[in-house]
């Protein structure tokens, strides 16, 4: 049930311009929960399809689907910040009952994301043939590479709707109903799958099966919002002075770190396509989705901040805020780290366990992809904390260094040294620019970096170096050679090493008391006790 208009659901109202803040810890808890599990659900559902799609596509149709699937990568990174920026100003005017600036924000979305849908989809049908032959698309695939290339324009578009509308649930700090409306549609969208596949159906099909799940996402990601915040709508003109300079001013810098974001963990599978192979890219993609799989727990920790953060922010509770960061980020990196550090041990087996042998590219791009993570972690507190209060730019100096140095390495590593020259340029160019932003937003913030270092990264590291040495160890054992060859190996080196890795991790964090079960049940303990502050 809903709150009254202009309160967050389920959150008390104070007359100090600071509603709910006393629950804040509950949405914050509720809102990661659900963001977990439905990355769970989405993750969990396309790995289970994936072998089933390598097998009924193809190596070269598995990765022409792949460079497609950056089609909705170019969508959602040219949306000039609007995602984020319609979640943090949502947040902001529900938590001050500013309903007509809510009502405008929601129609400049509406606008802007619907001019941008039309543009990109009408550049992409333009320059279908060109982009064809960048990638050097086989003859017999060509009719249905540029079928599916302008279906999948068009069928992005209507996910640039349906993403306008969850950002508008997170920013109601809603992230839990949104979630379940994504795992809804994954699940539909993956029975689709399945079903094109057997009957043969090929890239059209897929792309249809993408847009009909898509198209039903969005319909009910509008009806929650209606149900929820009816004041919420399309309404003209925009009756809100200056409301357009704030978005104007804020989405810039948030369309520099979307770009960012695009080039890190795309520009490379593109540029494999060019320069060595559609299969180099295909092996590219499955690294990615096995290493943004993993990492989905401690990324996903993440959402919920933003709006958690604009909340304070508009009630001006600034030393909250940087008790919240402080302590978020403990909990992240305490996660990060030893998942990284298993991504780039256990990757070798986990192919093997996954497809079976002969995937060695795809497992070298997942460790280079943990390694790469391992590091960039280290702005994702900082860089919710600085979307939060309005200081996004912070973000985006750093993807502007990264972007630059990307470009530059991989234009010059991957002619020379192919997918070993790629995988450098990916991680050296996120790992100076992930640095760079760390000691930049500690700076701004006047938060000592010293103490940072000490307090929140020393022990992870140590944990994730004892666990990564353990599991590493214990996939090697020659009892394993008693298991037959192939996948059933796999999965027991896999298991037993990450069994090992984690039981390591754990108790030395539990040992140095990095974080202690008690602090973790004040915060997820019963809705009913005494209230409790989120940042500390």
């Amino acid at each position: 049930m809903s709150g009254p208009p202009g309160h967050p659901a389920g959150t008390a109202s104070r007359g100090d311009g600071t509603r709910g803040i006393p629950q804040l810890d509950r949405l914050i808890a509720r809102n990661t929960a659900f963001t977990l599990l439905g990355r769970f659900a989405y993750v969990a559902g396309w790995i289970l399809i994936a072998p089933f799609m390598v097998a009924g596509l193809g190596a070269e149709r598995f990765g022409l689907w792949s460079l497609l699937t950056v089609v909705s990568g170019v969508y959602l990174t040219f949306d000039f910040g609007l995602q984020s920026a319609l979640t943090k100003f949502v947040a902001e005017f529900h938590a001050t009952g500013d309903r007509a600036s809510l009502r405008g924000i929601f129609t400049l979305g509406i606008l802007l994301y619907g001019g941008l849908s039309l543009a990109f989809f009408l550049a992409i049908a333009a320059l279908r043939e060109p982009l064809l032959g960048f990638f050097r698309v086989a003859p017999g695939l060509h009719a249905e590479a540029a079928w599916a290339l302008v279906g999948a324009a068009a069928v992005y578009g209507v996910m640039n709707f349906y993403m306008l509308l969850s950002s508008v649930l997170s920013g109601l700090q809603r992230l839990d109903l949104w979630n379940r409306i994504a795992i809804a549609t994954t699940l539909l969208q993956i029975l689709g799958v399945a079903i094109v596949i057997s009957l043969g159906g090929g890239l059209r099909w897929l792309v249809v099966n993408t847009g009909i799940s898509m198209a039903l996402a969005a319909l009910w990601c509008r009806w929650s919002v209606r149900r929820l915040a009816p004041e919420i709508r399309f309404e003209l003109p925009v009756a809100v002075p200056g409301l357009m300079r704030r978005l104007t001013r804020y989405g810039a810098a948030l369309q520099i770190i979307n770009l960012g974001g695009l080039v890190q963990f795309q520009l490379d599978k593109v540029l494999f396509g060019r320069f060595v192979s559609l299969t180099a890219s295909g092996d590219y993609e499955l690294g990615y989705r096995v290493a943004s799989a993993l990492w989905s727990l401690p990324a996903l920790l993440l959402p919920a901040l933003l709006p958690a953060v604009a909340h304070l922010d508009a009630s001006a509770d600034h030393a909250r805020i940087t008790r919240l960061y402080l302590r978020a980020s403990r909990y992240v990196i305490g996660v990060a780290f030893p998942l990284a550090t298993g991504i780039i041990v256990l990757s070798p087996v986990l192919f093997t366990a996954w497809l079976g042998p002969g995937h060695p590219d795809a497992a070298r791009a997942a460790i280079a992809l943990g390694a790469l993570m391992g590091v960039n972690i280290l702005t994702g507190v900082g860089g919710s904390v600085a979307r939060g209060v309005g200081r996004p730019g912070l973000e985006a100096e750093y993807h502007v260094l990264a972007i630059l140095l990307h470009f530059a390495l991989s234009l010059s590593l991957i002619p020379r040294l192919g997918f070993t020259g790629g995988l450098w340029a990916l991680f050296l160019s996120g790992a100076v620019g992930s640095i760079y932003f760390l000691v930049r937003f500690h700076l701004s913030q006047r938060i000592p970096l010293g103490r940072y270092v000490l307090e929140v990264l020393a022990r992870p590291a140590a944990a994730a170096a004892l666990g990564g040495l353990a599991g590493h160890s214990v996939s090697l054992w020659a009892v394993w050679s008693l298991v037959p060859e192939g996948r059933a190996q796999g999965i027991a080196r896999l298991v037993a090493g990450g069994v090992a890795l984690i039981g390591v991790a754990a108790a030395v964090l539990m040992a140095s008391r990095y974080v202690s079960l008690s602090e973790v049940r004040a915060i997820v303990g019963p809705a009913g006790g005494r209230p409790r502050e989120a940042a500390g």
